[in-house]
């Protein structure tokens, strides 16, 4: 019996030494994320001249849900992005019947073609623990709906006096004001496979568009890659 009562004791013992070293549940956290970025369009008209920067931005709202007692956590939420290209190719409706990449003819001080996304992230996230400043390595999808797309332009009219419109704009120098909202040939949703990687609040993002962005012209096989600071606020 006396044996019995050890073994037990034993037994125990050793099982409330190895809970002692078995790591507590992670706290949920990294809800609110926003991120600043710099588009690096691929594909684009072989005459198309970019500006160097190409500012984007996007916030998402996240749970996080952690898995048992690991350092991993799976997460989802909604967000928002907007992309932009600046450039001095015109996107309007062409001659031959749908919206395309125009090249504008004369000067301008700004031409751009937004596009804002309403966002479904979802995360694989990694991150140490007990730290001051955690590290993480956070990778997964982004499912997006185009809820905007528009044009802007500030320059002069003859820039665009070869673009179609509603109503044509007469060849001169006098600057005119463009901002058009009702764009064709552009794809309503986008695919895109996001990371981040950084210690403490601040770290580097990363975002691959998997899908074609516009259709049916010539530059359907466009796409971003965004590079940019994500802030985790809390």
């Amino acid at each position: 019996m006396k044996r019995i009562l050890l073994l037990v004791a034993c037994f125990l013992g050793i099982a409330q030494v190895s809970s002692a070293f078995d790591p507590p549940r992670m706290h949920p956290t990294d809800r609110f994320i926003v991120t600043v970025f710099s588009d690096i369009w691929q594909n684009v008209p072989e005459r198309m001249d970019k500006k160097a920067i190409q500012r984007g931005m996007s916030f998402k709202a996240m749970q996080d849900m952690p898995w048992g007692r690991s350092n991993f956590s799976l997460a989802t939420g909604i967000g928002f992005t907007s992309n932009n290209l600046y450039s001095d190719h015109y996107f309007g409706y062409t001659p031959n019947g749908h919206y395309d990449f125009y090249r504008l003819s004369g000067d301008y001080d700004k031409n751009k073609l937004s596009l804002n996304y309403l966002d479904v992230p979802v995360q694989i996230r990694y991150r140490t623990r007990n730290l001051e400043r955690n590290f993480r390595i956070y990778v997964g999808l982004k499912a997006s709906y185009l809820v905007n797309a528009h044009t802007k332009y500030y320059g002069k009219a003859s820039s665009v006096t070869n673009i179609y419109f509603d109503t044509p704009f007469s060849p001169g120098s006098r600057s005119i004001k463009i901002k058009e909202h009702k764009l064709e040939n552009i794809n309503k949703h986008k695919i895109s496979m996001t990371g981040m990687l950084g210690v403490g609040s601040v770290n580097i993002y990363l975002s691959y568009a998997l899908t074609s962005i516009f259709e049916d012209n010539q530059s359907e096989d466009m796409f971003p890659i965004s590079l940019g600071v994500s802030v985790i606020l809390f």
